[in-house]
């Protein structure tokens, strides 16, 4: 080997230059691998952590203006109200091409009624009571008016009697019927601050007129009720074993329901929630849905801490949810977003009764969520609510036809789907190929992948590099090992003729010739690869793509909050391309080296002498 290594220096200049270049190229080699795996093992990462959401809104065909009166300013008001010709169905999504990983759902969500548990501070009882008074002087209630309390029918309370003075008006009436002295009467009331001139109190129980049914049939069309709008009725005797009475008993009975209904939300996966895809709310203790509670509809739920907290609950707790309405139109937050309990529909069916749950069933915690917000409350979310209750979809096994409250159009917060990343430009050219123009002009589809695009075209920038590096390196390695094999193995022929004639033997011939090569090449292939190290810790602190750390960073993102979210680390195994790809090197060139050895040991030592 020794001698193999002086007869290489015996031209120092080529020796060292093939060395250098060998070096290099190992390094460059190396390097391209290595960044290589490590950039593919972050995009396996993101794609395995980051999902692209779809949420559709059907828009309005028009706006028209809602006119009011108010008595306070004596002049009407007027309220701008979307107006829609017909509801789309999210069927229309269902297109070639649209690869969907989950397809568009448009979810509803239930009201249970929880007796029993805290759900609602303050209650609505405050805010909507139910009143029966008599009117001190016979007079038109176009201003507050004195009236003696004689009962509340909602909230009930106790020692109610005739000395509670309270002020009424039929504030949103032009010309109000008048009420008469010595009567008594029922309505629906509003507690309100009163704006009125000269006011004798500073609120007033402003009436509101008779809660009309907005129950809907299966197929979302509106039923019909024959309940008269009326502001208050006369109570006599008998008057509530009448229909009309009955009507104010029922609305009374809703509304005690009312203060202890929580929302539930059926769900066939929380990634279609966009609460859950951005991590605005995120499960904090316990565990979220399995794929096996999802598809066999178990009896298990996900509530909110604070929900949880106020009430004494925790994972393993099993609490009864009474189904008793299916509101098609909204999503929980629109109605239950931060606790105040305002609504846009009724609380009596189309017979003017109060709704009976339709199903119930115990649920098992299995965790809690946290909402990113106020005191826990969803300040940012536009589906969540507070107090809601999460359940898997095919949990609920009753048939809800005769329950469903309101139904709407679709809206971002209720409708949803799920495509594979990086393929929104591909299914917005399907959806304009396969949908109707008429049926596309009313839809707006909005996309979230959560910041997904951004990183994966400097993840994907980043292995083109190595690509091109790694490349770069294999054929200049190839090339500087070819152009070493030629020099010193095939242009020695001379040399094998004259060791041969000296008595030497194949073997030591071949020895003679390689070892020097081999070692050379090996010594050139390891320092490269230490080099290649040196260079790879460098490589990882630039600012190659616009982020730092690890290609891309999560420090000041939602995903953060959530130790499994996202996965930055490094690829697995990349030391053994450090191994591999060096001893590969030098296995190629040992190999080659004796193949042209043994080719010029097949000629005759006169031949080789002649040439």
């Amino acid at each position: 080997m020794l001698k193999s290594l002086k007869q290489l220096l015996r031209t120092p200049v080529k020796a060292v230059l093939f060395f250098l270049l060998m070096t290099a190229a190992t390094a460059l080699l190396v390097l391209g691998a290595n960044l290589w795996a490590q950039t593919q093992a972050q995009i396996d990462a993101v794609e395995k952590q980051f999902t692209t959401l779809g949420t559709v809104e059907q828009k309005p065909n028009r706006t028209q203006m809602r006119t009011g009166w108010n008595a306070a300013d004596g002049a009407y008001y007027s309220e701008a109200e979307p107006v829609y010709d017909s509801v789309i169905s999210a069927d229309v999504l269902d297109f070639d091409g649209a690869n969907y990983l989950k397809a568009p759902e448009k979810r509803p969500y239930y009201l249970a009624d929880l007796q029993g548990f805290a759900v609602r501070d303050g209650g609505t009882a405050l805010f909507y009571p139910v009143v029966e008074f008599t009117p001190a002087e016979t007079v038109v209630p176009d201003h507050p008016i004195k009236v003696y309390v004689q009962r509340f029918l909602y909230p009930e309370a106790e020692n109610q009697n005739n000395e509670y003075e309270i002020y009424v008006c039929d504030h949103w009436t032009e010309n109000p019927a008048p009420l008469e002295a010595g009567k008594t009467y029922v309505a629906y009331t509003n507690v309100i601050v009163n704006h009125h001139e000269n006011a004798k109190s500073s609120i007033e129980y402003a009436l509101i007129a008779a809660e009309r049914s907005t129950q809907c049939d299966a197929g979302g069309n509106l039923l019909e009720s024959d309940m008269q709008a009326r502001t208050f009725d006369e109570v006599t005797a008998g008057f509530y074993e009448t229909e009309r009475g009955q009507y104010w008993l029922e609305l009374s009975k809703a509304l005690s329901m009312w203060d202890t209904t929580a929302p539930v939300l059926p769900v066939t996966d929380t990634a279609l929630l966009p609460s859950f895809h951005d991590r605005t709310v995120y499960v904090r203790e316990g565990r979220t849905f399995s794929a096996e509670d999802l598809e066999n509809g178990a009896a298990v739920c996900l509530v909110s801490e604070e929900f949880a907290r106020k009430n004494g609950l925790s994972i393993g707790d099993k609490v009864e949810l009474p189904l008793y309405g299916v509101n098609e139109k909204d999503s929980p937050h629109r109605t239950f977003g931060d606790g105040s309990g305002l609504r846009t529909f009724s609380l009596l069916n189309a017979q003017n009764r109060a709704y009976t749950p339709f199903w119930t069933a115990k649920y098992e915690i299995i965790g809690t969520y946290y909402s990113v917000g106020t005191y826990g409350k969803p300040a940012g979310s536009i589906e969540m609510a507070l107090n809601l209750f999460l359940i898997p979809a095919n949990s609920v096994k009753a048939d809800f036809a005769g329950n469903i409250v309101d139904n709407g159009p679709m809206q971002r917060a209720t409708t949803s789907f799920q495509i594979p990343n990086g393929t929104i430009d591909d299914y917005m050219a399907a959806y304009n190929r396969n949908v109707p123009a008429e049926v596309r002009e009313n839809l707006e589809i909005t996309f979230d992948d959560n910041g997904y695009s951004q990183i994966i075209g400097g993840l994907l920038n980043m292995r083109y590099v190595a690509i091109i590096l790694f490349a770069a390196g294999l054929l200049s390695a190839l090339a500087i090992l070819v152009l070493l094999l030629y020099f010193f193995i095939v242009k020695q022929k001379k040399r094998t003729a004259i060791e041969r004639s000296l008595g030497m033997s194949k073997n030591q011939c071949r020895v003679s010739l390689a070892s020097g090569v081999v070692v050379l090449s090996a010594v050139a292939v390891i320092l490269g690869t230490v080099a290649s190290t040196v260079l790879f810790d460098k490589v990882q602190t630039l600012d190659l793509t616009g982020q730092n750390e690890h290609t891309f960073s999560t420090e000041y993102s939602l995903w953060a909050r959530d130790e499994n979210a996202v996965e930055t680390e490094d690829a697995e195994n990349t030391g053994v391309l450090e191994v591999v790809i060096p001893a590969a090197m030098t296995v190629l060139t040992a190999g080659l080296s004796v193949i042209l050895v043994n080719r010029s040991l097949k000629y005759e030592l006169i031949e080789m002498l002649n040439k």
